[in-house]
């Protein structure tokens, strides 16, 4: 049954990929890149170097693997290492990292364009990042003896749900594929869909998160102009949580003097709508990229400041996890010593729940959330010692680049 699976997807593939191709240009991840997917543009490599291909899809799996990135080019400085990433902004954050030799955007999974891309590329190595499956990307590779590995996997309850409803083509795809999990149970769940090779090493988002600088706290609050207020930041807030975040706010202002608010929307598209809750709700509110000093709330509307805005805070809520979205990375607060609140749906995120041993603060509603706030800046002694256990936990937990390492070595050119 696994190859007459394997076969009607590779059929399906080669039929499809031309008209897929053509809906796709319009759209912003693949607008211009489509020549390149379709493998009529192909990556121009140095000829007799050994290479490394890696695949991340998109920003959160670039950052992941870009410690062992690194790491790799280390340990390998005459490598040629490559990375593809399947949308614009994985790309952008990819070209930012100089251990890279190249960056393209990840070729359409059709068995004549993979066959063109590895006969490109050559790679002595396939690195696969977290759960990027692409069945004729594997098997092409496989017929060329390219060992593929793929770290930081991890697979969900959800998501090994609907793999399992095509079991023989996943057992097909996975038996010889070197699995490094991040944690036991994403292991137990590959090895459930017939991979044979399977390692629980870690998350390598442990390793990535940022060290932190005390002075650094105290540079941030006062640029917000949040002095020695009592800070609280929501961030990562996905579509529909702003309503209840701004639920909860309001009772929190109520009960806390002076309280100092920090809005972090996971996507652009959201600050429209944050604006005219703020506005509904009478705040003196203002853009993070025009801060006034008679704010009491912030709507960040600039990228990459999420973590330091962590470290300014004495309470942090991590969104994606009062709706049903999997939540979003817990450990960045964390990593300040913040005390940390999130939501019931933390799927993506279990893994980060196990590390740090209940030293969070589950909430399942708005009027949860503001009772956790409330509690978390008036009681901070008792939170703030629970946060920096959850602090300990992470540099316990770390060394997961050098154990992906140990295993990679076997197949490093």
């Amino acid at each position: 049954m696994g190859l007459v699976l394997t076969a009607v997807y590779r059929v399906l593939t080669a039929l499809l990929i031309w008209p897929a191709g053509a809906v796709l240009s319009r759209y912003p991840n693949f607008r211009g890149t489509i020549l390149n997917r379709l493998g009529l543009v192909l990556p121009d490599i140095p000829a007799h170097l050994p290479l490394i291909w890696i695949h991340a899809s998109s920003v959160g799996e670039v950052r992941a693997v870009t410690g062992l990135v690194k790491a790799l080019r280390r340990e390998k400085p005459h490598v040629i290492i490559c990375l593809s990433a399947m949308t614009a902004t994985g790309r952008q954050v990819a070209s930012s990292i100089p251990e890279l030799d190249l960056v393209f955007p990840f070729p359409f999974d059709a068995p004549w364009i993979m066959r063109r891309y590895l006969s490109a590329l050559s790679p002595r190595l396939l690195i696969i990042v977290e759960t990027e499956i692409w069945p004729n990307m594997i098997l092409e590779s496989r017929g060329r003896g390219i060992p593929a590995v793929i770290v930081n996997a991890r697979m969900t309850e959800r998501s090994f749900r609907r793999y399992a409803m095509f079991s023989p083509l996943a057992e097909e795809i996975l038996h010889d594929v070197h699995i490094l999990a991040i944690s036991e149970n994403d292991g137990s769940r590959f090895t459930r869909l017939g991979a044979g090779d399977v390692h629980a090493v870690g998350n390598l988002k442990l390793d990535s998160i940022q060290d932190v600088d005390p002075a650094r706290r105290q540079e941030v609050r006062a640029g917000l102009g949040a002095g020695q207020r009592p800070v609280f930041i929501a961030g990562s807030i996905r579509e529909g949580e702003e309503g209840m975040v701004f639920s909860a706010l309001a009772r929190v202002a109520s009960s806390v003097p002076g309280l100092f608010s920090i809005l972090a929307p996971r996507h652009p598209e959201q600050i429209p709508l944050l604006k005219d809750l703020a506005d509904r709700g009478a705040y003196r509110w203002c853009l993070k990229s025009e801060v006034k000093s008679d704010a009491d709330l912030v709507i960040v509307n600039t990228m990459g400041e999420l973590f330091d805005l962590y470290g300014a805070s004495d309470t942090a809520f991590v969104g994606g996890s009062l709706v049903d979205l999997g939540g979003q990375n817990i450990l960045e607060p964390l990593a300040w010593g913040v005390p940390t609140i999130h939501g019931p749906h933390m799927d993506n995120f279990a893994w980060a729940l196990d590390v740090v041993a209940g030293c969070t603060v589950p909430v399942g509603s708005a009027e949860e959330l503001a009772d956790a706030v409330i509690e978390t800046l008036t009681q901070p002694r008792r939170y703030r010692d629970m946060a920096q256990e959850a602090r300990r936990l992470l540099e316990k937990h770390k060394g997961v680049t050098e154990r992906c390492l140990t295993v990679l070595s076997e197949y490093l050119p």
